[in-house]
């Protein structure tokens, strides 16, 4: 098992607050743990269960996702809207919810990071600054040449 630490916090005036809320866990998928110590091999069914948010925060213990299953989560937090996401969870004794892997559930491949719009300009102005196609103006500072 793992146990997974939760801590949410919603903004207010001058001071981040705990929020109010609830998640929803449940396994993508049904699945068998093996026979142990004289017990038989038992089906694990991908029923959900609710862990309500106390003072912001929750620990949960869950099972390792395997490459057959993940977790899915639904995120319902006080003053937004109910968000849906699937995690992977490592086989650790402790790991924070922050840290989980998001997965696509069509492929149960990692969801690849999200850049901001900005850092593609950004990464463009950068490699003409590099190759020398954008110089600084020497007669106007601030100002640049292109091409020049």
């Amino acid at each position: 098992m793992t146990l997974v630490r939760v801590s949410v916090q919603a903004p207010t005036v001058g001071e981040l607050v705990p929020s109010l809320g609830l998640m929803i866990w449940a396994p993508t998928a049904r699945r068998v743990v093996p026979a142990a110590g004289g017990n038989p091999a038992a089906i694990v069914l991908p029923a959900e269960f609710r862990v309500p948010l106390v003072d912001g925060a929750a620990d949960i213990e869950v099972e390792p996702s395997t490459l057959e299953w993940v977790w899915t989560v639904m995120e319902v937090f006080s003053g937004v809207p109910a968000k849906r996401k699937y995690f992977t969870v490592p086989d650790t004794a402790t790991v924070d919810y922050t840290d989980l892997v998001e997965i696509d559930p069509a492929t149960l491949s990692p969801i690849p990071p999200v850049s901001p719009a900005w850092v593609a300009p950004l990464t463009a102005l950068d490699t003409r600054l590099s190759a020398g196609v954008i110089t600084p103006d020497p007669d106007d500072p601030g100002f640049f040449l292109i091409g020049a």
